[in-house]
């Protein structure tokens, strides 16, 4: 899972370039993210350099002010689903007491059959 930084950063890309090669202005690209997140141009680069050193985007090629870049396969699965997945289950108070009664039945009933069987051997 990524942090909310590199996150930010490559739903960015996946919307502005997508699976093509695009030709995008990093200060526009920093421009766009929220400056709640307080990424820099240095932040932004090293960034870029994680989600291509894990294989999230392809670089063909950058200079100071451009870079061509395009989002792999593994960035769309992560951001379809993968990102998702971390979500806790929360169980419902409901939920909770009719999970009490099942395992308290199961223990109550293995029991009685152990006991059943133990008297006729």
């Amino acid at each position: 899972m990524l942090d909310k930084k590199t996150d930010a950063v490559l739903e960015l890309l996946t919307q502005k370039a997508g699976a093509s090669y695009k030709v995008l202005n990093k200060q526009q690209i920093l421009d766009e993210l929220s400056p709640k997140l307080k990424i820099d141009l240095q932040t932004l680069l090293g960034i870029i350099t994680f989600l291509k050193e894990n294989e999230y985007v392809d670089v063909k090629y950058q200079d100071k002010e451009e870079i061509c870049i395009c989002t792999t396969v593994k960035a769309e699965s992560y951001s379809e689903g993968e990102k998702n997945i971390m979500q806790k289950a929360k169980i419902t108070k409901g939920q909770l007491s009719l999970l009490l009664i099942g395992v308290f039945l199961a223990a109550f009933l293995g029991t009685l059959v152990a006991t059943i069987i133990g008297k006729l051997f």
